[in-house]
């Protein structure tokens, strides 16, 4: 029996949550660039204005850039092929540009996940990464996904599906330490990492849960004191 096609994609409260998110940022960083013109405020107080302000117009602008990647990125499986349209790694670039992916689901004979960590910066990210191997052992890399509950792809059901419709079971290759950023949710490395034992795992996984902590802390501040200034 032939399955309905289904496709995957960024729900749209990922949609909303990154539109608000860019404007909010733009703009508040617009204003805190601007304000210091309207302020007999002393030189170094201004240097520092101008320099968050411009700090968070660029944010703004880079999340303004990919928000195209969170509309036009999707995975659909009609039974017999897997297609997907999904971000291209382009490395720093803010500019998204996408690749077409095409694989007969009867040439699929594994699919794979694992847990990336990236570290930039001294800061560290996990991303769940999904990716399927043919029949002559090419690997299509789908996408890495942020590994957050507000901004990202149903991994564990699109990889169910795509595991069910070609007869093989997910395979966890676990954590890895990941040397590309992947923007906008690009796969972006070779899968050629080898696995972090457990105790190591586990370190890199908290790590990135601190930072994503640091991340949401700091956003929260923003909004406090923008509310402040009203």
């Amino acid at each position: 029996m032939t399955q309905p096609e289904r496709t995957w994609g960024y729900n749209l409260g990922s949609k909303i949550f990154v539109a608000v998110l860019a404007l909010f940022t733009l703009g508040l960083g617009l204003v805190f660039m601007w304000l210091p013109l309207g302020f007999g405020a002393p030189a170094a107080a201004l240097w520092v204005l101008e320099i968050c302000g411009l700090l968070m117009a660029a944010f703004g602008a880079f999340l303004a850039a990919g928000f195209g990647v969170f509309v036009a990125t999707h995975v659909t499986l009609d039974g017999a092929t897997l297609r997907a349209l999904v971000p291209e790694e382009r490395g720093w670039n803010p500019v998204p540009r996408f690749r077409s992916i095409v694989v007969p689901v009867a040439e699929i004979r594994a699919v794979e996940r694992r847990t990336e960590i990236v570290k930039v910066m001294g800061m560290s990210s996990a991303r769940q990464a999904l990716s399927v191997v043919d029949a002559a052992g090419r690997r299509f890399g789908l996408f890495s996904s942020a590994d957050t509950t507000l901004i990202r792809l149903p991994l564990d059901t699109i990889a169910a599906a795509i595991a069910a419709a070609a007869g093989v079971q997910v395979v966890d290759l676990g954590t890895v330490i990941a040397g590309a950023p992947g923007l906008f949710g690009a796969e972006s490395s070779s899968w050629t990492e080898a696995p972090l034992g457990a105790v190591a795992a586990a370190k890199a996984r908290r790590a990135a849960a601190v930072t994503l902590q640091i991340v949401v802390a700091l956003t929260a501040l923003t909004f406090v004191l923008r509310a402040c200034s009203h």
